[in-house]
């Protein structure tokens, strides 16, 4: 089976341990909080802005993360991704950029420079540009692996949560990606037509418990290379 290598800056740490944190387990099908679905916005002249806790404080990086996980596990097959399924589930006031059914949202995280990111992009023509994405960004992080910021406020839902949750779905580990040092790039997950890829990487440089906790970076789904 042919899986695509994606690669990432070297910010996973060579032979990361994945080490299970304390934090709330993910309930095998996760449920979104809230009830209402919110509307998709259209493109407007005013440049954009990401969005606050202070206008949407139900959707905290950890609440995002379930709604993804229900997303994925609403999925029995890839192609029923399209954007009213992610509208039904996962409830988010995303921002539409063309016609094309497509979307965005990014939330900042209040006392941090972390940022926090879903998107997603149905393209009926090419299959495999068809995707949805959940991603973590922190203004002050540069390049290189010594300049990694804390990544703890955004990492109440750890690598372990969603790997639990995804093989409480039936997902199983395909396949892993490596650097040319051997870091850790990325972990594939399958069931039946689609592949969930989690780039992990660890919580801090130190100290040590940070340093051997597993957070996760960006967790997206794809259809299954042929």
């Amino acid at each position: 089976m042919k899986h695509s290598i994606v690669r990432v800056p070297p910010l996973a740490l060579a032979g990361l341990m994945l080490v299970a944190c304390a934090n709330p387990s993910v309930p095998k099908t996760p449920v979104p909080a809230s009830k209402e679905v919110a509307t998709v916005n259209t493109a407007s002249p005013a440049p954009y802005r990401p969005s606050t806790l202070a206008e949407h404080p139900e959707l905290t990086p950890e609440e995002i993360g379930r709604r993804f996980l229900a997303l994925i596990d609403s999925l029995k097959s890839f192609d029923e991704l399209s954007g009213g399924r992610v509208q039904e589930v996962m409830r988010l006031p995303l921002t539409r950029v063309s016609e094309k059914d497509e979307g965005f949202l990014t939330m900042t995280l209040p006392g941090s420079a972390w940022r926090y990111s879903f998107s997603y992009g149905v393209n009926p023509k090419y299959r495999l540009l068809t995707n949805a994405v959940y991603e973590f960004h922190n203004e002050n992080e540069q390049t290189g692996d010594r300049a990694l910021e804390d990544m703890g406020p955004v990492c109440r839902l750890d690598f372990n949560a969603y790997e639990a949750a995804l093989k409480g779905m039936s997902f199983t580990n395909e396949h892993a990606s490596y650097g040319e040092l051997g870091q850790l790039l990325a972990l594939q997950y399958v069931r039946n037509d689609m592949r969930v890829q989690i780039i992990p990487r660890r919580e801090a440089n130190t100290p040590d418990t940070k340093l051997n906790h597993a957070c996760v970076s960006s967790i997206s789904i794809h259809p299954l290379d042929p």
